[in-house]
């Protein structure tokens, strides 16, 4: 086995020869780098010293920098906006009585009318048709209201009168201006509704045609009011209809009563007026120009 003299020599050789060749490859070329020694010097050297050295990993300088080329950075996603949730508004509960409103319209229709008289002997009493129509004023509630009309009505009667010599049959119409004043109240809901009314009227005799048939003899007399003639004449009123929904606008199928309590006749005792009973059928319309 060769000592370890002999193995310094031959390992000092082979560095100065080692670095013989470095110096020349510096003087011809210097940008390159002094050449370490082999593995297998190393190896020899391990073998001749019977020692196993740490392995230790040298990395080659790099002679020129390599720089990372920039990476782009991406753009922060921008976050996504919620979308805001969508709130449905509760519905607003409707108003029981379709809230406050005053509406006008008109009316008219039919009326079977006679007049209440004391007992006459040998006089009959009967109806008879004319007809009516006019403005109404409405305001309140579709469940209370206050009514106010102004209608051309005519009233009259026919009287049938036999006696011995005689025998009439006479036929009066008068025709008025007739006011009632009435407090509604309706009940229902959707657009059919009923209604019910009651209150008061006034009436003022404009004129009038009178009709006479005396043992078969006819004749025509006009009705004229003088100054101090009794004209006026004031009762109470009650009827009941439906109404039926139009839009905004109200259809109004009606009847009603009219029973006569007096009058201006000064002269004529109270027990032996004549005052007017009316039966009337009408159809109206009723439309609102503001509520809330």
């Amino acid at each position: 086995m060769i000592n370890k003299s002999i193995a310094q020599i031959l390992l000092g050789a082979l560095l100065v020869a080692g670095v013989n060749y470095s110096g020349q490859a510096q003087t011809t070329k210097p940008t390159t780098p002094a050449t370490q020694p082999t593995p297998s010097m190393q190896e020899q050297y391990d073998k001749l010293h019977g020692t196993t050295p740490k392995k230790t990993t040298t990395q080659p300088s790099k002679s020129k920098t390599t720089t990372k080329p920039q990476t782009t950075q991406k753009p922060a996603k921008t976050p996504s906006v919620p979308k805001p949730e969508v709130v449905e508004k509760p519905k607003a509960a409707p108003k029981a009585d379709g809230g406050f409103k005053f509406s006008v319209g008109l009316r008219g229709g039919a009326n079977y009318c006679t007049f209440a008289a004391p007992p006459t002997t040998g006089a009959t009493v009967k109806s008879v048709l004319g007809y009516h129509g006019g403005l109404i004023l409405n305001l309140g509630t579709e469940t209370f209201s206050v009514q106010p009309e102004i209608l051309y009505n005519q009233v009259g009667a026919k009287v049938t009168v036999t006696q011995p010599n005689a025998n009439l049959l006479a036929t009066a119409i008068t025709n008025t201006i007739t006011v009632p004043v009435l407090l509604k109240v309706g009940f229902g809901g959707g657009n059919l509704k009923f209604f019910v009314n009651a209150g008061g009227y006034g009436s003022y005799a404009l004129n009038g045609n009178a009709k006479f048939v005396l043992n078969g003899v006819n004749s025509t007399e006009k009705i004229k009011f003088e100054s101090g003639d009794p004209r006026i004449e004031y009762g109470a009123v009650g009827g009941a209809g439906i109404s039926l929904g139009l839009g905004a606008a109200k259809l109004l199928i009606e009847g009603r009563y009219y029973y006569g309590l007096g009058n201006d006749d000064k002269d004529t005792p109270k027990a032996d007026k004549a005052l007017y009973r009316n039966i009337q059928g009408s159809i109206g319309i009723l439309i609102p120009l503001g509520g809330k």
